[in-house]
């Protein structure tokens, strides 16, 4: 696992050492300072299948990659960073967005950027070859210099495992690093927009994923009677038959999932001996329809929900 920390140089030399590593670990970058002396500056990397993965720890700084740098190494890798301390500012393509901590965006090598470290920071890099990330977002030129949060489902997602590959790299085994660099880059991709259709393997990891945040979510929006394909379906950037697709191993609809559940929910509370009235209990449950309601409890239960509301009761 390769490292460099500018502290094994003399002060007057560390920045100009840290413009090396900046090109060695990462491509070929203009750095500028902000300050004079000493600068502390580390980098651990990993390489992760075809993703050179890195930690960077340093000091306020500002980097740049012009016309020039990009002539001198004409590579073509996108630049997943993960701010985990400190703040930056990127720019690309006449897009600028402010990163915090828990936040990630995407830098185009092929295109100037311009980097604004505004504080000591802490950052995870994942530098990903163009072609392995590139189809699978949709309108690629506008997914840079773009924040990605844990403020959506995906994002949370996207956050969580860029953030697990860096802390727990040693439980990854090398057979099995193809495999999480595609997760991760799919993950990635979908949190940006990404194209769902083209990265879409039934059964595999990112599916699974997805399933288990929407039925989250789907939990946790029960009483909500207006829930539906459509509001699932922009909550997580996705279109309907993607949706209906996640659900074929279920071996049930999106549509008897939720109704299940609201089931479940009401049979959990009659079991508690709820003295809420029935009808209450249902709309609570995000049943509009009582009679429909009744219907579904018999056919799910085997009885009415008033007859197992009194096998429920203690004698």
């Amino acid at each position: 696992m390769p490292s460099w920390t500018t502290l094994d140089h003399p002060t007057h030399e560390q920045f100009s050492y840290w413009r090396e590593v900046l090109c060695e670990a990462f491509i070929t970058l203009d750095p500028e300072r902000k300050g004079r002396g000493g600068f502390r500056g580390d980098v651990t990397a990993n390489l992760l299948s075809d993703v050179n993965v890195t930690t960077l720890v340093t000091e306020e700084h500002r980097v740049l990659r012009g016309p020039a740098e990009i002539r001198k190494s004409p590579v073509e890798y996108y630049f997943i960073n993960m701010q985990i301390k400190g703040d930056v500012l990127a720019k690309q393509r006449g897009r600028e967005v402010l990163i915090r901590p828990n936040e990630f965006y995407i830098v185009d090598s092929t295109e100037p950027y311009d980097l604004d470290y505004r504080s000591d920071l802490e950052i995870y890099s994942f530098r990903v070859p163009k072609k392995q990330l590139e189809p699978l977002l949709r309108n690629p030129a506008e997914r840079t210099a773009m924040r990605v949060s844990r403020e959506t489902p995906l994002g949370m997602l996207a956050v969580d495992f860029l953030q697990s590959v860096i802390r727990l790299p040693a439980t990854i085994p090398p057979s099995a690093t193809p495999d999480v660099a595609r997760i991760m880059t799919e993950l990635v991709a979908l949190s940006l927009g990404g194209n769902a259709d083209a990265m879409h393997q039934p059964g595999g990891a990112i599916d699974n994923a997805l399933l288990t945040s929407i039925q989250r979510f789907i939990d946790q929006n029960l009483s909500d009677p207006t829930l539906s394909v459509e509001k699932v379906c922009h909550r997580f950037g996705m279109s309907r038959r993607h949706l209906h697709r996640l659900f074929e191993p279920c071996d049930m609809t999106f549509g008897e999932f939720v109704r299940n559940r609201r089931l479940e929910l009401c049979a959990a509370e009659f079991s508690r001996g709820s003295s809420r009235p029935i009808s209450v209990i249902a709309l609570s449950a995000g049943f509009n329809d009582i009679s429909h309601f009744n219907h579904s409890f018999r056919r799910r239960f085997g009885v009415s929900p008033r007859v197992f509301c009194n096998l429920s009761k203690p004698y």
